[in-house]
């Protein structure tokens, strides 16, 4: 297992962003964490989901063993946490009880009968 950080040096807010991925999201997560992120911070709704760090912040995590990337691994590692996600989401929907369905209509007061 493994965590990678690439040289994006995307400028956004007057910073320079990379993207830190793993090769599963629990040690994406650790790793993250380790480094100070906060777990909101992850692009979980992306198509790609990643943390984006700064430079400084990427050097962290080059200094603490994180792998410099290029896109091909981070786009790979990147689809792979996006299974994993999708997986953790289907097995969560197969563990709830089906109980069917209750649906209670609402009621419209200019249908209901009006008595004097």
């Amino acid at each position: 297992m493994a965590v990678y950080v690439d040289a994006e040096g995307i400028t956004w807010r007057g910073r320079s962003w990379s993207h830190l991925v793993a090769d599963s999201l629990e040690e994406l997560h650790e790793f993250a964490s380790t480094l100070g992120l906060q777990r909101r911070w992850f692009q979980s709704k992306s198509l790609y989901p990643h943390y984006d760090v700064t430079a400084p912040v990427r050097a962290r995590a080059l200094a603490m063993g994180a792998n410099g990337a290029d896109r091909e691994i981070i786009v790979s590692c990147a689809k792979r946490m996006r299974s994993e996600m999708i997986a953790a989401y289907k097995t969560s929907l197969s563990e709830v009880p089906d109980k069917g369905i209750f649906y209670v209509r609402p009621q419209n007061p200019s249908n209901a009968a009006v008595s004097s």
